[in-house]
């Protein structure tokens, strides 16, 4: 049986490994602040692999990353059930091998877009429970001016909220509904 050959860590010019690191942190960040559906290192990963030419092994993407083998393979798994990633095969060699898929990572920005959709929603319950329980409380404390004030101010600060919510929500409505999107409405909340 031949031996394996041992293949070194893949160098990439300073400038190019700068640049790499640096988008390889970011995607770490972005999976695990906004994303949802990977962590950081599963970001890392994947940003490794959408950027790299060739298939990558867990032991160099391991290596690369500076994170264990362990912590590599099991978020590769999580990668490929995503269908984010896939295993190839390369000649002469024993190892797995994994690469990106090259179509634009769309399960990512859909994951991401159905996060806010849902933090927008999850927004307007809360703004209008808190509304309707204001609403209940005003004509109790009709004669207590100060609290009759907060009470009043608080309500319009929600209507603000449920404004800048309201916009942002027919936004993505229209979005995933295949209409032009008229960001005007948004613009508004958000900048005046």
């Amino acid at each position: 049986m031949p031996a394996e050959k041992v293949q070194e860590k893949k160098k990439f010019p300073i400038g190019i490994e700068g640049a790499l690191d640096r988008f390889i942190e970011s995607a770490g960040k972005i999976s695990a602040n906004m994303l949802g559906m990977v962590n950081k290192v599963g970001g890392q990963i994947y940003a490794l692999l959408f950027l790299s030419r060739e298939p990558l092994s867990l032991d160099e993407i391991s290596e690369i990353l500076q994170v264990s083998k362990g912590n590599i393979s099991v978020n590769v798994r999580l990668l490929e059930e995503l269908k984010l990633v896939q295993k190839v095969w390369v000649k002469g060699s024993r190892r797995d091998y994994y690469e990106a898929k090259r179509q634009y990572p769309r399960k990512l920005l859909k994951g991401f877009v159905d996060r806010i959709r849902e933090g927008i929603d999850e927004s307007m319950r809360l703004i209008n429970s808190c509304k309707t329980q204001l609403e209940d409380t005003i004509p109790k404390i009709l004669e207590e001016e100060e609290a009759h004030k907060d009470a009043e101010f608080m309500m319009l600060q929600l209507d603000i909220l449920k404004a800048f919510y309201s916009a942002a929500g027919s936004v993505f409505e229209d979005f995933y509904q295949g209409r032009d999107l008229d960001t005007n409405l948004l613009r508004k909340a958000i900048l005046d």
